[in-house]
């Protein structure tokens, strides 16, 4: 299917709290799609899936049909398929074209329009436990100083610089860089904390907001640019309020 923006949903559930669409259309979707996965038809529901498919990282996305087939006893488990026989009109939630499985069961696993899924925000326990194993690889070649991370949350690369975005176990959202050809298990030539904060588009998207004394280090997915890929995001930079510089980063996860 065409490639289209995906957002995880899971984030920003909290402000699709108005009903502008008919519910009885997303719960016909919905159920068409929760059908397929319970009945383990694989490859008939890749082609009701906006690609890529973004799974936490640092575990790669999925790309197309063939990895979402692949992937499809990680992606729902059958902890996930207990709960499928309960969803009804109710665990419907619509606005601005997409629909989401939200209500008294559901909690915004799945997040659809007519063309498909954009988001999976359900996480079964061997996805779980391959995520566990990938940030504990990262860990054993990280700098000593930024081992303490909990989860990550991006990895991206420009010409000249690599940046990561993580949470520590203390909860602290934390920015660390470094100059071209510096590998990560050397000391990042800059360490920031900061928040994560929510858009006001529709739908809204997470970015993250860093101060330095003057400067604002915003990484955000917010931009135009006709000859970026669709997961590209930006780095703003910021001194007393004003722009000075904007350089697109390649996720790496």
């Amino acid at each position: 299917m065409k490639t289209k923006l995906i957002f995880i949903i899971a984030i920003i559930a909290y402000s699709f709290t108005s009903f502008s669409q008919n519910p009885k259309e997303g719960y016909a979707i919905g159920k068409r799609i929760l059908d397929l996965i319970n009945q383990n038809k694989a490859t008939e529901l890749a082609e009701l899936v906006n690609y890529p498919l973004q799974r936490p990282s640092p575990i790669p996305d999925i790309q197309n049909e063939k990895e979402f087939v692949a992937y499809f006893s990680t992606l729902f488990d059958a902890k996930f398929k207990k709960i499928i026989p309960k969803f009804s009109q109710k665990e419907v939630m619509a606005r601005k074209g997409m629909f989401g499985m939200v209500g008294e069961v559901f909690t915004g696993e799945i997040w659809y329009d007519e063309s498909g899924i954009y988001s999976v925000n359900y996480n079964s326990d061997r996805e779980m436990a391959l995520e566990k194993a990938l940030n504990d690889k990262t860990k054993a070649t990280i700098h000593p100083s930024l081992k303490d991370f909990e989860s990550n949350i991006v990895m991206l690369k420009s010409k000249n610089l690599e940046l990561r975005i993580d949470y520590t176990k203390d909860a602290k959202c934390r920015y660390a860089s470094w100059s071209k050809g510096k590998p990560i298990s050397q000391k990042p030539d800059l360490v920031l904390f900061g928040n994560q904060e929510i858009s006001d588009a529709h739908p809204p998207f997470p970015f993250y907001v860093f101060k330095n004394k003057n400067w604002k280090y915003i990484v955000t997915e917010e931009f135009e640019c006709e000859d970026c890929d669709i997961l590209d995001r930006m780095l703003i930079l910021e001194e007393n309020g004003v722009v000075k510089s904007r350089i697109l980063m390649r996720i790496s996860k």
